[in-house]
C-alpha cells in the first residue's frame, strides 16, 4: 500500500511540499491538476526478481507477488557485463493509471546492481519509443554482485 494515501498528515504535507517545488514553474490551477492526476496512479505492488549473469550474458525475470490480481512474469535473456546471481524482493510500480497498460506496452529492460553484502537491484522498464514506463526496485542481501544488461522482450501472462 501506498503509504501517503494511508495517511491524510502525510498527504496534506507532501502536497505542501509538491505546491512549493513547482511554484516556480507552474500556476496554482496547474499545481491542482497535477496533484489530482498524480493521485490516480496505481499504488506499487510487491514483487520478486531473479538476476544472474556471467560475463556479457544472462537472465532477467521479474514476478509480481500477487499472481491472481497480477498473473504475469517478465522472463528474458539480458546482456551486459558483470558477475551476479540474485533473488530478492522489492516493489514494481508505473507511472501508468492501470496496471494492464504495463504489461501490453513493456517493450525492453535495464537492470543494474551492485552489492557487496547489502546492495540495491534497480530495473526500469521501457516501451518501445525508449520512455521509461515502469521500474522494479530492491535490496538483495549476502551476496557479492555487480551487473549491468538490458535486453528486449515483453510481459507474458501466466
Amino acid at each position: 500500500m501506498n503509504d501517503l494515501k494511508q495517511n491524510p498528515k502525510q498527504t496534506t504535507a507532501f502536497n505542501g511540499l509538491i505546491k512549493k517545488i513547482l511554484s516556480s514553474k507552474m500556476s496554482d490551477s496547474e499545481i491542482e491538476d497535477y496533484i489530482l492526476e498524480s493521485g490516480k496512479l496505481v499504488d506499487p505492488i510487491g514483487a520478486k526478481i531473479e538476476f544472474s549473469m556471467l560475463g556479457i550474458d544472462g537472465r532477467f525475470m521479474c514476478t509480481p507477488k500477487d499472481s491472481k490480481d497480477h498473473p504475469y512474469v517478465w522472463d528474458h535473456r539480458v546482456y551486459g557485463f558483470g558477475v551476479a546471481d540474485i533473488k530478492c524482493d522489492g516493489n514494481l510500480s508505473t507511472g501508468y493509471k492501470d496496471w494492464n497498460d504495463l504489461w501490453k506496452n513493456t517493450t525492453s529492460v535495464g537492470v543494474t546492481c551492485g552489492e557487496i553484502g547489502i546492495g540495491v537491484v534497480v530495473a526500469v522498464f521501457f516501451r518501445k519509443d525508449g520512455m521509461p514506463i515502469g521500474d522494479f526496485r530492491g535490496v538483495p542481501t549476502g551476496v557479492l554482485a555487480f551487473a549491468g544488461a538490458g535486453g528486449d522482450g515483453g510481459w507474458n501472462k501466466i
